[in-house]
Order: structure tokens, then sequence, then C-alpha cells
């Protein structure tokens, strides 16, 4: 695998589209800062998508749009190898109000949404342009474009409809995302709801003894907190966000809290999913038994058939799953990014667009694009484009090393099933 991918490397071919790259860089920081100047929040991208369609059409691509607004090309191989599909995505976590100024500070441009992902969307376009630069042919293909749906309740919605459809001629999967030199080979899985306790409402004196939803609440949490979860594999929850109510002198009608629990492994996932439904239960059990003697008081001037009743809704639904560091993919990133001069420093989980692909059994890893950022997911968010062309090299170099060149390297990621 090292002499595979040193061969491909050093090759003229691989070299000229490295240097294309290198001249590239200023275009591909222009197009990140016209790509981050619209608003992309999550199920509102169709305006950004259209957008890039244009741009890879621009680059003479014929472009496939899908139902959900994913945008893809499909550069065909010379012959029998993997077929490998790398994306960028394109939404952000900012609501589409969310003012996209630009701000630089020394280095550091300033501006809600440039690094996650928006930078990554750009570099996907500098590949494209290097591929056609350098006339590199793959031996397998490559499905190369954007996609929506990754950020919060986008809930993956555009990798989950594309392998929905494609799953059987995908060999493997890249998603970029961010700024840096780490990869994600697992996938931590998560499971969102929202969950609404109601009741008839009432004055909070008058009606004193009626069943109140945010008690209810009030106690599903409490039971939540009192969860257990395993260190190892880790697995996690957190109640988010609550809201609800009337006013102070007011018993609640309604009230309702989001849920977010997570995990690597889809078995603990599942197991703390079972745990946390059952202290819905028991809160909403115990609430309404809790004003059973107030029910039944004489004085009581409200429906006394009244209870406490409770819907969970999915919000979310992310799959688990984790692979090794021995893992075909994992081992050819790993030996592209150390072929030029690249340790990687992190190799673990997250939840990423890779999380479908892993949990349907296709090798998948989630990649950093090139440059510095930080402050990721808020208004402050920046990117540092320093030396960034280097990112886009390395992304061309674990492609091509997965895919093979023709006339100079093999492929190095295997047909499924063969």
């Amino acid at each position: 695998m090292k002499r595979t991918i040193d061969i491909l490397k050093n090759s003229d071919k691989m070299k000229k589209a490295f240097a294309f790259i290198h001249s590239d860089d200023e275009n591909t920081l222009a197009q990140t800062l016209e790509l981050v100047k619209i608003p992309a929040f999550s199920n509102c991208e169709k305006k950004r998508s259209e957008h890039f369609r244009a741009l890879m059409e621009n680059e003479g691509y014929e472009v496939i749009t899908d139902e959900v607004d994913n945008v893809y090309t499909i550069i065909r191989g010379s012959g029998c190898g993997p077929t490998v599909y790398i994306t960028a995505h394109l939404d952000t976590v900012f609501p589409m109000d969310t003012p996209l100024i630009e701000r630089r500070e020394g280095e550091k441009i300033f501006v809600p949404g440039i690094s996650d992902d928006t930078r990554c969307l750009a570099e996907i376009l500098s590949v494209m342009r290097a591929i056609k630069a350098a006339e590199l042919t793959p031996v397998g293909d490559i499905i190369i474009g954007a996609n929506v749906g990754e950020e919060g309740l986008g809930n993956l919605r555009g990798v989950r409809n594309f392998f929905r459809n494609n799953a059987d001629k995908v060999d493997g999967f890249i998603t970029v995302d961010g700024a840096g030199t780490g990869i994600c080979i697992g996938a931590v899985g998560s499971l969102r709801y929202k969950v609404t306790f109601s009741g008839p409402g009432g004055h909070s004196n008058g009606a004193f003894g009626l069943v109140n939803p945010i008690h209810a609440m009030g106690r599903a949490i409490a039971y939540i907190s009192e969860m257990r979860a395993p260190q190892e594999p880790r697995t996690t929850f957190c109640v988010g966000v609550v809201e609800g109510g009337t006013s102070v002198n007011s018993i609640a009608g309604s009230c309702s809290m989001l849920m977010d629990i997570r995990s690597v492994s889809q078995e603990e996932l599942l197991k703390l999913d079972a745990k946390f439904k059952e202290c819905v239960q028991k809160a909403v059990k115990d609430e309404n038994d809790r004003w059973e003697e107030e029910r039944n008081s004489p004085f009581a001037h409200f429906d006394t058939s009244a209870r406490i009743e409770v819907t969970i809704e999915e919000i979310g639904n992310r799959p688990a799953g984790m692979q090794t560091e021995n893992d075909d993919i994992v081992r050819i990133v790993k030996e592209a990014y150390e072929a030029v001069g690249v340790t990687i420093p992190y190799m673990g989980a997250a939840s990423t667009d890779a999380n479908i692909p892993i949990s349907l059994g296709i090798p998948a890893v989630a990649v950093s694009g090139g440059g510095k950022s930080g402050n990721a997911h808020n208004v402050e968010e920046w990117f540092d484009p320093t030396d960034a062309y280097l990112g886009v090299q390395r992304i061309l170099l674990t492609l091509f090393s997965m895919v093979g060149l023709s006339g100079v390297s093999e492929a190095l990621l295997p047909v499924r099933g063969k």
C-alpha cells in the first residue's frame, strides 16, 4: 500500500495536479467566500445547492440534482475498480436571518459557517478542477459533489437519501468536513426526541390538585438524570431544551423537552433509549397518581377525570458504528497522509455524514479540509487559509489512492464483495 501510494504521489500526473491545486488556492478561497454568503440552514439549502450546481457546470461537468437537492457528478473510470463517493455538506447550523458578514483579523476570516462546511465545498470544486487540469482518469468511478442535511435536524437526510437509492453501487465514502488533519473512522449514533406532556390546564389556585404537565416533565427529567450510561463504549444523554407554560399562576396545558441520546454502539444506544422511555412513562404515572386524593376531594372544581398524556416524537435518528485502524479505508487514508508528511493526530468517532454508510457496512471516513479553523457552530466561526491548498492535495491523493490512477497505480480500496 505504501509503495503504491508513493508511486502515485511521485507520478508526473499527480505532480501536475498538485501544482494546479497550489495555483488554484486564491480561486478556492474566493469561492469559499462566495458560497458562505448564501444562507443554508439545515432543510433550507436549495439556493446554495443551485449555486453549487452552477459552479460545477461551469467546470464542464454534467450534474445530477436529486429529489432532496443533493448535487453530484460521476467521473467514469477506465476499468474495473471501486466506486468512491466524495462529498461535503451544503448546510450550516445558522438560521436564515443570521448576518453573514465577512470580517478579518490578521490571517483569520470570520463568517458564520465558513469552515463547517463551506470551505470544504470549495475544496471539492478545486479537486474537480485539478482532475480536469491534470487529465486524471481514475481506474474506478468517482461520484463527487455536495449534499444536504448534515447538521442538526437535517438528520443526515442527504446521504440517507443517496444511499437509500445507491447503496449497492458504492464501495467507499469520503466526507470532507471542517479544517485540520484529523479523521473520523467511527459513527457516533444519536436518537433525538421531542417529548410533549399535556393536560387540561387551569388556575394555579382555583384548580389546585389538577395534574400538571410541567410537574410531570420535572419528574421525567429527574429520573432521566439518574440513568447510568457506560463510559466504554462512550454513551451519553442530555435534556437540551425545555419549554411551555402560560404564566406564573397557571397550571400549564402543555410543555415539552428535547432529548438527545448518543453512543458509538448501536446496542448501547438502544438500551439507553429504552431506559429513557421508561423514565417518561414512570413520570406520567407518578404525576397522575400523586393527585388522586385531590381529585376525590369535594372541593375539586375541575375535571376530576383529567390525566397527563405524553407523546414522544422522534426528530432525529443517526445510526452508530465503528471501524478499526486495520480496515482498508482507514489504512489508505493514513498512508496517503503520511506520504505528504502528515501524521494523523486524531482517529476517533463523531456524528457526520459517514454515519449512514458505516451503518450499512460500507467503508467510510470523515476527513478534514485544509487550513485552520475555530469557533465552529458559533457566529464567531473563523477560518485561516494559510497553506490551505495542502488539504486539497491530501484529499486528491487519498481519493486516487482508493480508486487508482489509470496508467499509474492500482486501486487500493477493494470492490465490495470481491
